[in-house]
């Protein structure tokens, strides 16, 4: 008797309307605490550097740009993730700081810098003879100083680079095809930042913002949070002073800002560092988004974005132009506004029970033809 393919299962169950989830916000929420930095696309960069890990599609680096400079002290949870991912190509010139904060080897947030395409030039920034490590599925376009540091690569090497080692694997179609993977992490990623952020707009909020001038009213906050909607005009009001809007903020307590507007400049300030773990500022429809100082986590994993100056706590965004620094800490607020997970309507049992009905009619039958 043959097996039946999982092609036929799939077939059979898409019949059914059964689709999987597009996105899981419990997850989404995860890697705010996780990541400093994700972006969907291409992080174009000058200089300046990102305190915590980052995840981005691509890189187009300039001026020794500083990944993971900072420290698990400083507020990043504990992560499965390296200290900087890239799917795509890391062009230009980066550095590796391997979590070590301003050259102290306290609570390091990681060593390795994981790309899947190509490579520009790496320089490793080592404390006390620590090793950092670079794992490329590309080529090393550039030559640049290994040292004691290690560096594994699946394509071709640049003359005089020393040390490096070629492993065939980590290429496109290797058996440990680096780009692959990442971009597995990648797709899960926007899928779940994406579904956070849906979600955080749909929630009942106490109140809109419209002018900054007056504290905002948590009286009716419940289960640890508080939901605001902020008009597009109070965003992008020059005169905005956002800090008075915390100022009655409770200990303990987030505080979930969904902004209105598609194309968003901030021309306010916003300079209080208590916001950064506790406040996220949700920017679902946001396409274009340009921030000055700015505190809080960013979410805007529709957005193209760009800042002048530096941003506190964790930013998601498609696309991104880094011409301040990103510091940490990320996200570390409630999760209760997420509630439990969803259970399956009757009518959706229904149309379960009669998948499986379906399955196993085809299942039957091709028993049936098997045995005939």
């Amino acid at each position: 008797m043959r097996r039946l393919s999982l092609s036929v299962v799939t077939a059979a169950l898409l019949a059914t309307g059964a689709h999987a989830a597009p996105g899981d916000a419990a997850a989404g929420l995860q890697a705010l605490r996780e990541l400093n930095l994700v972006v969907f696309g291409t992080l174009s960069t000058n200089g300046q550097e990102v305190e915590g890990r980052s995840f981005v599609g691509s890189l187009a680096a300039a001026n020794f740009t500083n990944f993971g400079i900072g420290s698990t002290s400083q507020g990043s949870a504990a992560s499965s993730y390296d200290v900087l991912s890239v799917v795509g190509n890391a062009t230009g010139s980066f550095r590796l700081k391997a979590g070590y904060a301003n050259g102290s080897n306290a609570n390091p947030l990681g060593d390795t810098a994981r790309i899947g395409g190509n490579v520009g030039y790496i320089d490793f920034n080592d404390a006390n003879g620590a090793i950092g490590k670079l794992v490329a599925g590309g080529n090393l376009t550039t030559q640049f100083n290994v040292n004691n540091h290690k560096v594994t690569y699946g394509g071709t090497a640049a003359g005089g680079i020393n040390g490096a080692v070629k492993d065939a694997s980590l290429a496109a179609g290797g058996a440990n095809d680096v780009a692959a993977g990442l971009a597995v992490q990648m797709s899960a990623l926007s899928n779940n930042l994406t579904a956070l952020s849906t979600q955080l707009a749909s929630l009942k909020a106490l109140d809109t913002i419209s002018p900054t001038s007056s504290a905002l009213n948590y009286s009716g906050a419940t289960g640890g949070y508080a939901v605001f909607t902020m008009t597009e005009a109070a965003f992008t009001d020059q005169n905005a002073n956002f800090d008075n809007l915390f100022k009655g903020m409770p200990s303990g307590v987030t505080t979930i800002i969904n902004v209105l507007g598609t194309n968003l400049t901030e021309r306010g300030n916003v300079n209080d560092k208590a916001l950064n773990q506790n406040v996220i500022w949700n920017f679902s429809q946001a396409q274009s988004l340009s921030l000055k100082g700015f505190h809080g986590t960013v979410l805007a994993p529709l957005a193209s974005l760009v800042n002048s100056s530096a941003i506190e706590g964790t930013i998601v965004a498609k696309s991104m132009q880094l011409n301040g620094e990103v510091h940490l800490g990320t996200y570390a607020g409630t999760s209760s506004f997420l509630g439990t997970s969803a259970v399956p309507e009757p009518a959706s049992w229904a149309l379960l029970l009669f998948g499986f009905g379906t399955l196993g009619g085809v299942l039957r039958k091709r028993r049936a033809l098997a045995l005939a």
